[in-house]
């Protein structure tokens, strides 16, 4: 039933617990998992260009913020991908860049995905909302199952 399981990470401790349960289900349902970590580019561009709250900021920062950013990404990616070998489930890593909500949708769709796996909140940990912004875009414009771990 679920042999092609999305886990989106953000490297939060809440998308690892979500993580688990991804590979847990994949486990059990002899599935693989996608780990898949967005490098939200959207923070730092605007429809005029590079933005900045303090003025004008070189494309050399942006670039090496970013990098930062992919690091993260890197780590995290591993780490789940670590887990899922650790458990015997197939797995395989991705990054990309974009708007996390509809970038996790695309891949979702692009890898033919049976269900999406997710923490409820991410690295911000505004935990006084009930749902995570990207999680809550997800599962209001999927048309696939999406599993919110809390």
């Amino acid at each position: 039933m679920f042999e092609r399981i999305l886990l989106a990470t953000d490297g939060s401790k809440n998308s690892e617990k979500a993580g688990k349960y991804g590979i847990e289900l994949a486990k059990l349902s002899g599935g693989k998992v996608t780990i898949l970590y967005i490098v939200d580019v959207g923070k730092f561009v605007s429809p005029v260009g590079l933005i900045s709250p303090f003025g004008g900021v070189s494309a050399d920062a942006i670039d090496g913020v970013l990098a930062g950013i992919r690091e993260i990404g890197e780590k995290a990616t591993l780490h789940m991908d670590e887990l899922a070998k650790a458990s015997g489930v197939a797995s395989e890593r991705l990054m990309v860049e974009g708007n996390p909500p509809t970038e996790i949708l695309r891949v979702a769709e692009d890898k033919k995905i049976d269900v999406i796996v997710m923490g409820s909140i991410g690295k911000t940990g505004l935990e006084r909302f009930l749902l995570g912004s990207v999680a809550e875009k997800v599962v209001r414009t999927s048309k696939l199952p999406v599993l919110i771990v809390r």
